[in-house]
């Protein structure tokens, strides 16, 4: 890991216009005579969007909310598409029924079965709305995964947020090397095209939001990990601020990897990649990858993807870091961002999956692992791994609650911190939350030798899991769990109404901005505003400020 580390033919309209029509009024209307011939009911689950009549279900169970799944929002991105910027889904002249089913995945490997799955036809996105109501907040979600798994699907239900009077969009985008590719002979040869993908989805909605129902000027982004990482991205897009794509943000631990690669050395790694697949011949690399099977991607692309800065495009034309350091980000936003007491936890367990615990491999492994975290980084990795050593000195699991706090601090906390001060620093409405329920619902590993506590991704059940999933994969008291749930998405889509996330009926405890010196905690013993003086202790932070560096070389 390098420096990256540190501190994913309408009817009756005419133009746009005809998507407020689709919900409004009650249809087409024909002027004859004196009242007596009765006026049709409009279908709320039919919609008129840009390309075409879509109709939506409603769920067994789910009272007062339409469903929108699998609605293309891009053409699928094959053949001559594959590694080239995302192309809007064409017309449609029929009506396009949904169901309950979400349209495929994106390429990538199935952790539940370590298996290659999903599909290029995968650009699909997926609307949740309340049955009535005009001019709605809307939440666009971007999934985590490390660029290199996940989906807009299954795994999230956004109900409890649609029952604040919300409109929440979710969404597939291209992953691994079918979405990040750099390579010289592209024609969009810094790649970065699930980001495309993200914006084409952001303009998509932006287009259709009134047909649901939702304020097009009024769209809050909102992800996890490679999704917060996304979110972060879009942040520091110029073409996002100049097409005003969306009004809110908020980052759930993305704040890692802010000093992404540039375009050249990304564009070193793909064709490493393209060798290893047989394409090496830069004359005909483009038609050679083009004509791959799409599987065969996935044995080269690694464990993750990072998006890279390309000075070419108005994309993401230079690093998020470079973008905060010298102000070249929408400073037109409010921003909720936040990290987890124990995010590391998760990125230790999942080798557990694959191996024996890191405490019975021993310290020689612990530290392989410090090395391998921080390589070409320029800093002394062995200093780091003995400080931290220090801090856990006994213990069963010490190599192991050790080599997460490292993970912790120094990707996700601090980097949040720093990038909270930034934003607030710029005159922008800013909230941070430090997630801090060490009960919390497993997402990716359900246990391991050590305890996970408030780990990576713990804090997205209390927003958009099924409450009873919630429930069931908690091990704390099952009323706090519900209180601490009803404060987080009464936060969260609060947030996305106005851009502050305290309650306008004050049931909530308070939550004060970062300009107060103040980090909101999320934790069923204490939730509610702190002194972000806890937050910098507990993290280490002033030892990341000024962290050891290696010693030159002679």
């Amino acid at each position: 890991m390098n420096r990256s580390s540190l501190p994913f033919a309408g009817f009756c309209r005419t133009g746009l216009a005809a998507a407020v029509f689709a919900v409004t009024l009650t249809g087409c209307l024909s002027g004859g005579g004196g009242g007596s011939e009765a006026v049709a009911t409009p279908d709320p689950l039919t919609v008129t969007t840009t390309e075409g009549a879509i109709k939506g279900v409603t769920l067994e169970g789910v009272e007062g909310i339409r469903v929108f799944r699998g609605i293309p929002y891009a053409e699928p991105p094959v053949g001559e598409l594959r590694f080239a910027p995302t192309v809007p889904a064409e017309d449609r002249s029929e009506t396009l029924q949904l169901s309950d089913a979400f349209g495929s995945s994106c390429v990538q490997i199935d952790l539940a079965v370590r298996a290659p799955a999903g599909n290029e036809d995968c650009l699909y996105l997926n609307v949740y709305a309340p049955e009535s109501g005009e001019n709605l907040p809307v939440m666009v979600w971007l999934h985590g995964g490390a660029f290199v798994f996940g989906n807009g699907g299954g795994e999230y239900d956004p109900t409890r947020l649609v029952k604040e009077d919300v409109i929440v969009v979710t969404l597939n985008y291209r992953l691994g090397l079918l979405g990040f590719l750099a390579h010289p002979n592209l024609e969009s040869d810094g790649g970065n095209f699930g980001l495309m993908d993200q914006q084409q989805a952001l303009r998509w909605v932006k287009e259709n939001a009134a047909a649901f129902g939702g304020d097009s000027n009024n769209v809050t982004i909102f992800g996890e990990s490679a999704g917060g990482h996304s979110v972060m991205s879009h942040i520091a897009s110029p073409r996002a601020k100049e097409e005003n794509l969306f009004q809110r943000a908020i980052v759930q631990s993305g704040s890692y990897a802010a000093f992404q690669q540039s375009k050249v050395d990304a564009q070193a790694t793909g064709e490493t990649a393209a060798t290893a697949l047989g394409c090496a011949d830069g004359a005909t690399a483009a038609t050679c990858l083009r004509a791959l099977p799409a599987m065969s991607f996935l044995a080269v692309q690694g464990s993750q993807v990072i998006p890279n800065s390309d000075p070419t495009t108005d994309l993401l034309p230079v690093s998020i870091q470079t973008a905060l350091a010298t102000g070249s980000f929408n400073q037109d936003l409010d921003i909720m961002i936040g990290s987890n007491q124990d995010e590391g936890t998760l990125f230790v367990a999942l080798d557990e999956l694959t191996g024996d615990p890191l405490d019975v491999l021993g310290e020689a492994e612990y530290r392989t692992r410090v090395a391998d975290l921080f390589e070409d980084s320029g800093l002394d990795a062995d200093a780091i791994a003995t400080y931290y050593l220090n801090e856990y000195p006994t213990g069963a699991n010490r190599l192991s609650l050790a080599l997460s706090a490292i993970w912790t601090d120094s990707n996700f906390a601090c980097n949040s911190y720093a990038q909270a001060s930034t934003f607030a620093n710029s005159n922008m409405n800013t909230y941070q939350y430090w997630f801090r329920d060490e009960n919390a619902p497993w997402t990716l590993v359900p246990a391991a030798s050590f305890p996970l506590g408030a780990t990576h991704a713990g804090e997205i059940p209390y927003v958009l899991y099924p409450e009873q999933v919630m429930r069931d994969r908690y091990t704390g008291d099952k009323d706090e769990l519900d209180a601490l749930a009803s404060d987080m998405v009464g936060y969260w889509a609060q947030f996305a109404k106005d851009g502050n996330p305290n309650s306008t009926d004050g049931v909530a405890p308070n939550w004060a901005q970062v300009s107060a010196g103040q980090i909101n905690t999320l934790d069923v013993s204490s939730p509610g505003s702190g002194s972000n003086l806890n937050f910098l202790g507990y993290h280490r932070c002033g030892y990341w400020a000024t962290p050891p560096l290696a010693a030159a070389p002679r």
